[in-house]
């Protein structure tokens, strides 16, 4: 497979605070020449021996305390390799904290970096919202973009397996590289949980790998927080309306377990669950439209209650009452507003819709108020599946960027040298494209 590369030149931007190391090898090599340059007398050289090996050491101590600090990564990369285990650390933080908090942008030196480089990117391969990954190493006087690919889900390839190689190749391929700086752009950020290693953890892993063998500093920069399965994560996909209804009228965890018990097929949530879905409900706007939540198919299936109501008419009268109703229900799809709206704004809009002028007079006035009577409940049964599927997207959200924000957290304490991880500020304009994609 051909990979897109280009090169171009630009005036190299201004390096970061700490350089690399030297290896302990290297240092003790340098301990040794120096000591050769010192032809002096015996005192002397005792003298400037007792104090070169006090600076080794002093070197030693320091690569202890780099295998402390690696040791101490390396635990925390387990961690966090251990799905089940971390997804319930995440909830747990999310609940405490009631919501996703904390600042995960890039600094705007690396944003502006990104920046450039996407306009440049943009230009050259034009605009994408959907998941691509492209990256930038950055020379001393010259830039190398190689950009944008694509994921390959069906064969269980994720864009940012291919920046993994493609950068390993050209760092490899190069005989200096120290102070040279790696950007990886990936629209999602990468994902906490695979089938195989993570992209995440593999990325910074892959980063300290870079940073050991070549000096090379790394930055990762993304627009969505994907979290570990971005929008296809499971956790928050048991909750229905009726837990909301029974979270919105019990006080305390126990209260909810007996009020779900009383109710037909409502499994309990547990506590973090109930805790996280409580305080989404009493502290967020969550104002919603329907017209992008209700598709076509869906529609129709809302409301096969209300055409039950004609089912012991005659076969004839059934079929002309039939195309009526669904005349009537297609009219009702303007109720559907775009504008966000509340739950109970939702809900009197199915009350207002006059659904018996379409059947007088040729229904009795008892079979109009029955088949209203089906409509509304149709109707509030369609808000509430709706704005139950609203909740689970807020949830998933906030989940993905707590996620991301607690992996960041814990991570850059072993990596603030060399690796940066975090959000790119983008314009409104653009923000609000890739939101809506």
């Amino acid at each position: 497979m051909e990979l897109p590369m280009s090169n171009c030149k630009r005036p190299r931007f201004s390096g970061y605070e700490n350089e690399p190391p030297l290896s302990s090898k290297k240092c003790l090599s340098s301990l040794k020449t120096l000591l050769d340059r010192y032809p002096t007398n015996s005192s002397d050289r005792a003298t400037q021996h007792a104090r070169l090996m006090a600076c080794r050491g002093h070197l030693c101590t320091r690569e202890a305390g780099n295998l402390t600090s690696d040791k101490l990564f390396s635990e925390q990369i387990s961690s966090w390799a251990d799905t089940q285990n971390s997804v319930k650390k995440v909830l747990e933080h999310l609940v405490y904290l009631g919501k996703a908090t904390g600042d995960i942008f890039l600094n705007d030196a690396v944003a502006k970096k990104f920046l450039e480089f996407h306009r440049d990117i943009t230009e050259e391969c034009g605009a994408e919202e959907k998941q691509h990954s492209w990256a930038v190493i950055e020379k001393e006087e010259e830039i190398v973009m190689y950009g944008p690919y694509y994921p390959n889900y069906s064969k269980g390839i994720h864009s940012e397996d291919i920046i993994i190689q493609q950068t390993e190749e050209l760092l490899e391929s190069e005989e200096f590289s120290q102070q040279w700086k790696v950007y990886v752009f990936t629209m999602n950020s990468p994902c906490l949980a695979r089938n195989t290693e993570p992209c995440m953890i593999n990325l910074v892993q892959k980063a300290h790998a870079w940073w050991t063998a070549y000096g090379v500093k790394t930055h990762i920069g993304f627009v969505r927080c994907w979290g570990f399965r971005g929008t296809k994560e499971t956790l928050f996909r048991d909750i229905d309306y009726g837990h909301v209804d029974c979270i919105n009228q019990t006080g305390n965890h126990g209260d909810y377990v007996e009020a779900a018990k009383n109710r037909t097929n409502l499994n309990p949530l547990c506590e973090n669950l109930r805790s996280a879905v409580k305080h989404l409900l009493t502290c967020a706007d969550l104002s919603f439209p329907l017209m992008t939540t209700v598709r076509e198919q869906d529609w129709n299936s809302y409301f096969k209650k209300v055409h039950s109501i004609f089912e012991c008419k005659p076969e004839g009268e059934k079929k002309v009452f039939a195309q009526k109703l669904d005349a009537a229900i297609e009219a009702a799809r303007a109720l559907l507003s775009a504008k966000s709206r509340s739950f109970d704004k939702h809900l009197e809009g199915g009350k207002a819709f006059p659904l018996h002028s379409t059947f007088a007079p040729q229904v009795s006035e008892a079979l109009q108020d029955e088949m209203t009577l089906a409509f509304q409940q149709c109707w509030r049964e369609m808000v509430q599946d709706k704005y139950a599927d609203f909740l689970r997207g807020k949830l998933t959200e906030q989940f993905n960027q707590c996620a991301v924000q607690l992996f960041i957290k814990d991570i850059v304490k072993f990596t603030g040298r060399y690796l940066h991880i975090g959000r790119i500020k983008f314009s409104k304009e653009h923000m609000a494209a890739f939101e809506a994609e």
